[in-house]
């Protein structure tokens, strides 16, 4: 395949520019195109009016200011304490699972994970989705299963009358929780000394940059107000559930994908489970809490971060794409070759950048090397070819707190649980009422792995990754 593809599903969607060239990906993010209109579409029932995926110019602007303090490393290293609280709950889980060493679908219980993660984080809440049940999560996950993948994947979706209803009912529900708990942190500002979250740092932000116009003492007029500021509620709750929604395949995604492929790679399995001793010590019960005394060791886990690039590199839970403009071209760089972007869907595409042989040598091939400085396969180039959080000004706003949280539970893991990959026993996992469909018929590879990414509301592993654990 060369480095652009060009195809129109018409009637079924619009005309599509598949990209695999990273000059020409570059040229997309430089260019300033918009997110396509079906973006809008996609996101409108996880997120709505001016939330940061799908949304242009001063809007997006705007709310990237307002929420950039609470995501920047400095602030998410103050927040470890709560992701390490949702680490423990999850260890207990994963040991419940080796215990009985019984088949069940890793995705399902690291989106719990996650979803609690994005929880603490965000709004200071516990959604209990690990342990339990409620109101916003039960709506969220409703939304994943309805959400549509296109007439031009799904011709059956035009049809489906329950779809527009269900999904109007579950925004609502997201809607008011997430309202309620907003008018609680605001109602509960000043008592809260310090103690900081994304949302109270996204409201300082909008009232003294923002709404305040950049003034000295403008992030002091909340303390005159009785009630939130409308424009921010609103704002608010289209984020938080767009983060929900957003936020949650990535790290999930990533944690499952990387246990299944250190199962498969035993030396490198080895390797972090070195780094992981020679950092917190022989005991794996201690990480938890060296962490917590010290959340700065995260940075010297030097392969683990290999390690979790080398898997967002195979696999990437999203794509940008971008909405061509008239009389805008794109050239490539090598042939001088224009292609006109007007109507076209521009999609750089994350799987192709990522196995393109051109930037990396036998690129179906786990290997973490390819990330660690000073190895044989590095190239300081290929960083340019690395786009898992897209690149530029909207780049990923969550990218850090997935690489912290990921970080965290492979330490607290990997040396406790063996971990199994359970394709061939899926049957045994057909109507548990996950989603998922439980069928082997088929094809059941996809670059020659069993593993591969579904479309279901985001990229997620196939099948939800079965899987048996035990203890090392």
């Amino acid at each position: 395949m060369g480095d652009v593809l060009f195809f129109d599903p018409w009637p079924l969607g619009p005309p599509l520019m598949a990209i695999f060239n990273v000059e020409m990906l570059n040229q997309v993010i430089d260019g300033n195109y918009p997110k396509h209109p079906l973006v809008k579409e996609f996101i409108a029932n996880f997120g709505g009016p001016a939330n940061l995926v799908s949304e242009d110019g001063p809007v997006w602007k705007r709310w990237r200011t307002a929420f950039n303090p609470g995501f920047s490393s400095s602030h998410l290293m103050t927040q470890v304490p709560a992701i390490i609280k949702e680490a423990k709950v999850f260890c207990e889980i994963m040991a419940q699972h080796a215990e009985k060493n019984d088949l069940f679908r890793m995705e399902i219980a690291t989106t719990k994970l996650t979803v609690n993660v994005i929880g603490r984080i965000v709004l200071d809440v516990d959604l209990n989705a690990q342990l339990g049940s409620n109101v916003l999560v039960d709506a969220f996950n409703s939304q994943v299963r309805w959400q549509a993948r296109g007439a031009q994947f799904q011709p059956s979706e035009l049809w489906d009358i329950r779809r527009p209803i269900i999904q109007r009912y579950n925004n609502w529900k997201m809607d008011r929780y997430v309202g309620a708990r907003l008018d609680e942190r605001f109602a509960g500002r000043q008592s809260r000394g310090r103690s900081k979250h994304v949302i109270d740092l996204a409201l300082e932000t909008y009232l003294k940059e923002i709404k305040g116009g950049g003034g000295k003492d403008s992030g002091d007029d909340d303390k005159q107000q009785t009630q939130l500021d409308p424009e921010f509620k609103e704002a608010a709750i289209s984020n938080v559930k767009t983060m929900l929604f957003a936020g949650h395949d990535t790290t999930s995604s990533t944690i499952c994908y990387a246990y299944y492929y250190l199962s498969q790679n035993p030396s490198t399995l080895a390797k972090i489970q070195a780094e992981h001793t020679a950092v917190f010590g022989p005991d794996p019960t201690t990480v938890a809490a060296s962490i917590i005394h010290d959340p700065h060791l995260l940075h010297k886990l030097e392969y683990t971060s290999a390690v979790i690039k080398e898997v967002l590199r195979l696999d990437s839970p999203a794509s940008t794409i971008r909405l061509g403009k008239a009389g805008h071209t794109l050239y490539h760089p090598e042939t001088g070759e224009k292609f006109p972007t007007e109507h076209f869907m521009l999609w750089p595409v994350n799987v192709g950048l990522h196995r393109n042989p051109k930037y990396w040598p036998d690129p179906d091939h786990f290997d973490p090397e390819r990330f660690v400085v000073g190895s044989a396969v590095y190239h300081e180039n290929n960083k340019e070819a690395w786009v898992p959080f897209s690149k530029g000004s909207r780049n990923c706003i969550g990218q850090e707190l997935a690489i912290i949280e990921t970080k965290i539970i492979l330490a607290m893991t990997l040396r406790t649980f063996d971990f199994r990959a359970a394709y061939d026993e899926l049957a045994l996992l057909k109507g548990d009422g996950t989603g998922y469909p439980s069928d082997d018929s088929g094809v059941q590879t996809q670059f020659g792995d069993r593993a591969y990414q579904i479309q279901l509301g985001t990229a997620k592993p196939a099948e939800g990754m079965p899987c048996r654990l035990r203890f090392c």
